[in-house]
């Protein structure tokens, strides 16, 4: 992986584990929208070439047992390739 590659990944990790790691969403009462932000963050990621699994394993093991309202990979996968193939017209 080139550096460029590499700052790229890091700088979308660093944002999703920001994401990830804030309790806001679970002390209003709403994680499923800290889910939907981080989907959509993993979607932009992907849209700019990342590869959005190397950003959303790390942070599920990560953050599991503290956000068990976070989804498995496979469930993710599904969801983020079914949108990436509706934003491209596929």
């Amino acid at each position: 992986m080139e550096s460029e590659d590499k700052e790229k990944l890091l700088n979308w990790l660093t944002r999703c584990d920001a994401i990830a790691g804030s309790d806001l969403f679970v002390q209003i009462g709403h994680p499923e929208d800290q889910v939907t932000l981080l989907k959509a963050t993993l979607l932009r990621a992907s849209g700019e070439g990342v590869d959005w699994r190397e950003i959303y394993r790390p942070i599920y093991e990560r953050w599991r047992s503290e956000r068990p309202h976070f989804p498995d990979l496979n469930p993710t996968a599904a969801e983020i390739e079914q949108r990436r193939s509706g934003l491209n017209g596929t």
